[in-house]
């Protein structure tokens, strides 16, 4: 996994990645450790949150939610990543649904181990809740930036290629694949499916992609990135 120096991610990818500097098992012994199974609800909107959640093992995607019920993928969390930092440290309820994408395995730091034993010995993990608050914050101000000025075909390729830039995995073919389905890129990016078919329809005219059922394959990430710059 690439580290947040990169382009994947100052570009706003909406992907949090390991910190490889923050050892947050090192207070392991002042929290508490849960297993959640995959599409578990962890963190539920609505929720007081006086914790402060490592996820170990796993990846977990949040979630926004319309009282109609029209949902938004914020962001996916991998593991070596914290959450729930903004609604701790906020004070009021949380606005979003934590959903295991896979099974995990986590660490929780209640309210009064993260003030007194984390925040004064751990400065390292203090470093690392004001990087994830930081990283979060630029991802939301770069989707509103997309949101404006970016047409939806731009908008999705640039969502692939961040993805193909920070966490690519290669099939039997030697292509890049990335494990998200239509549903997943339309939520991510507050689009109608039928949008995002007819965006990714383009792409694999001009060959950026390949057909596949369930994966999105990409064959010439140079055409993507001639799409989202142009």
């Amino acid at each position: 996994m690439n580290d947040g120096s990169n382009d994947f991610e100052l570009l706003g990818s909406p992907w949090i990645c390991e910190n490889p500097h923050a050892n947050w098992t090192a207070p392991a012994a002042h929290g508490m450790f849960k297993r959640f199974k995959k599409k578990e609800i962890i963190i539920h909107s609505g929720d007081q949150i006086d914790y402060i959640y490592y996820l170990h093992k796993g990846r977990i995607k949040t979630v926004a939610q319309s009282p109609s019920g029209s949902q938004k993928i914020l962001w996916y969390i991998e593991a070596g990543s914290i959450f729930g930092e903004t609604p701790f440290f906020n004070r009021k309820p949380c606005d979003y649904n934590f959903f295991a994408v896979t099974d995990c395995e986590i660490y929780i730091y209640p309210m009064e181990v993260i003030m007194q034993e984390i925040i004064p010995k751990f400065p390292d993990l203090t470093l690392s809740i004001i990087k994830t608050l930081s990283r979060k914050v630029h991802i939301l101000s770069t989707q509103v930036e997309d949101c404006v000025f970016n047409k939806p075909l731009v908008r999705v390729a640039k969502l692939i290629y961040l993805l193909h830039q920070g966490r690519i995995l290669e099939d039997k073919r030697g292509s890049s694949s990335i494990p998200l389905t239509q549903e997943d890129i339309a939520n991510t990016l507050g689009m109608h499916r039928v949008t995002v078919n007819q965006a990714l329809k383009h792409l694999k005219e001009i060959q950026a992609l390949k057909e596949h059922t369930h994966l999105i394959i990409i064959h010439d990430p140079e055409k993507l990135k001639e799409v989202m710059e142009a």
